[in-house]
């Protein structure tokens, strides 16, 4: 219970918009309480005193006109039941689905307010899980459990006075079994949590699996590698079944116990009170309510335990979504935090610091540079020496451990993260694009921009022409991840949504990785063009643009090693130079001409 307390009191805010719809299904589901209760009574009425002639006490009525009568009330109770019930069910499923809209959108939007140190750590296919099955399952422990525990407590209560009333003797005989059916929900419930805690880990890894497969499709075709993932997949599959078909076991053999329980109570009641009315003591009509309600007691008994085993469930899942609720990103606003004015683009990194979470070892140990606004530098060095981390520490990615980043003379971190952002413009090495227009995919960074400026920052990224030559232009619709673009005809749209941006800082990740010649040689004739202006960050590995750039910044081990000209560096004959010529002699050429 403290548990389930716990998880309620998470969820309460997304219950709170809906408290006078749930009052309402309240109030129904006393009437239906009250409707359940008077089922059986016509058939006892019926019994006593049209069958076996009681004496009817206080009215006269003949046997004819009586028997009409408790028959009108059967067709009147019988259709208050169904119609409450129904009106109830259709009540609490439009309040289900809005709670779970409003739960998505709020689990939506905390997907997107954590940041990368986040994401980076955890499976795609889990946070999707989360975000989509996990909150079903809440939505049955906020609305349906809740009001189905609700009905069975209420006909439990209307039911034991009326028993009561009629015979306490077999009343006391029915709730023997009551404990039995207890000790049994306590025995079954934390094996079934546990079975569904695995179920619901194995079904993110799951859609994990799934994701991870459709969106490398096509290197998952390339390498013939469509057996191995059938191979993953069945791993993974097959260890949710293991569990799923664990947890289905232990529910029938709860269900089997329960039968017998109840069984049991029923054949005692049946029993003494057959005796009951052999000697007298009972009339068969009321024996007749009393079996009746036996039963509806036992239904609801059982209904309270699956409901036990049924809130558990739910429970896994609200504890994976109030875990993702709970997440606080690392990267956040300071509450002095201001929106950032236009920037000229002058970038200081003083002494910064950083290293990821999940790494051995720091990736800078003390960046130190300046860069003035609209000059052009380039960032080298092999692999892991930091060129990236530079780039996203200045957008605010991440937040290094040490050390100060400046733009314009102010730390970021003195500034919102949307507006420093919206002054900064990322090309990165492979192009994300969506399922939408040319001219939309163009415009993502800048949305509401002109027709005639999406045409014109195309035509300055080489993209123009090709772009014309598709079936509806700019109107075309491009498939997920732009999978019927090459990737050079990816990457010079990226270059276009860069260049529509518009931004005093531009950070250009290999912006010519996976360009053909004719498409690299376009990026370098617009190369003046495209940065002029700009505070610009390129990071190379390949040396093409390099010569051209005002000043390279050469990382070795977290940590700016040499600073110059293209021509100064060859000179000195440091890391650069060996790189240089490392390139050269492999291409036979001048790499950077």
């Amino acid at each position: 219970m403290r548990r389930t307390r716990a998880a309620l009191s998470h969820f309460a805010p997304f219950l709170a918009p809906r408290k006078k719809g749930l009052l309402l299904a309240l109030g129904l589901l006393l009437l239906e309480t009250v409707t359940s209760l008077a089922q059986p009574w016509p058939l006892a009425l019926i019994l006593n005193y049209v069958i076996l002639d009681y004496e009817l006490p206080f009215l006269a009525f003949g046997k004819e006109t009586l028997l009409v009568g408790i028959v009108v009330l059967l067709v009147v109770i019988s259709m208050a039941s169904r119609g409450v019930a129904a009106f109830r069910r259709y009540l609490l499923s439009k309040l289900g689905q809005e709670t779970v809209f409003d739960m998505r959108d709020a689990l939506y939007s905390k997907v997107h307010a954590l940041g990368l140190d986040y994401h980076g750590k955890r499976r795609t296919g889990d946070t999707i899980t989360r975000v989509t099955s996990d909150v079903k399952e809440v939505r049955s422990l906020l609305v349906d459990s809740v009001v189905e525990v609700g009905s069975s407590f209420l006909i439990l209560i209307g039911m034991l006075f009326v028993m009561v009333w009629l015979n306490w003797q077999l009343t006391l005989l029915a709730l023997l079994t009551v404990p039995f059916l207890f000790l049994s929900v306590r025995r079954y419930r934390k094996a079934l949590i546990e079975r569904m805690r695995v179920v619901r880990t194995k079904e993110g890894a799951i859609a994990s699996v799934i994701q991870e497969a459709i969106t490398g499709i096509r290197a998952v075709k390339i390498f013939g590698r469509e057996r191995d993932e059938m191979a993953r997949f069945r791993r993974e599959s097959r260890e949710s079944l293991t569990a799923s078909v664990a947890s289905s076991l232990i529910e029938a053999k709860f269900s089997i116990l329960l039968g017998l329980v109840g069984g049991v109570g029923t054949a005692l009641v049946v029993y003494f009170g057959t005796r009951q009315v052999l000697s007298g003591a009972l009339r068969p009509g009321d024996l007749t309510v009393f079996v009746a309600y036996l039963g509806l007691f036992l239904s609801p008994l059982w209904a309270l335990s699956r409901q036990v085993n049924q809130i558990g469930k739910s429970l896994v899942s609200g504890e994976r979504i109030i875990e993702l609720l709970s997440a606080e990103p690392i990267v956040k606003d300071a509450p002095d935090a201001r929106p950032a004015p236009p920037f000229e683009g002058r970038v200081v990194f003083e002494d910064v610091r950083f290293a990821y979470e999940d790494e051995a070892g720091p990736v800078l140990r003390g960046v130190d540079f300046e860069v003035e606004a609209g000059q052009r530098v380039a960032l080298v060095g092999v692999s892991g020496a930091g060129k990236t981390t530079v780039t996203s520490l200045l957008a605010r990615l991440y937040e290094p451990q040490a050390g100060r980043i400046l733009v314009d003379g102010e730390d970021v971190r003195r500034y919102t993260m949307k507006s420093l952002r919206d002054q900064v413009t990322f090309v990165p090495q492979e192009p994300m694009l969506f399922r939408a227009t040319v001219a939309e995919n163009i415009s993502y960074g800048r949305p509401g921009a002109s027709i005639g400026e999406i045409e014109e920052a195309a035509r300055l990224a080489g993209a123009d022409e090709f772009i014309r030559e598709m079936p509806e232009g700019y109107e075309t619709v491009l498939s997920e991840r732009g999978e019927s673009l090459s990737g050079g005809q990816r990457q010079r749209i990226s270059i276009a949504r860069a260049m529509l941006r518009d931004t005093p800082i531009l950070i250009l990740d290999e912006p010519q990785a996976g360009l053909d010649a004719e498409a690299a040689e376009a990026v370098e004739a617009h190369w003046r063009e495209l940065t002029e202006g700009r505070t610009t960050f390129v990071i190379a590995h390949e040396l093409r643009l390099v010569r051209d750039v005002d000043r390279i910044l050469v990382l070795e081990e977290g940590r700016v090693a040499e600073q110059g000209t293209h021509d100064e560096l060859v000179r000195s004959g440091g890391l650069y130079g060996r790189l240089h010529a490392l390139q050269e002699g492999s291409q036979g050429r001048d790499p950077v001409r």
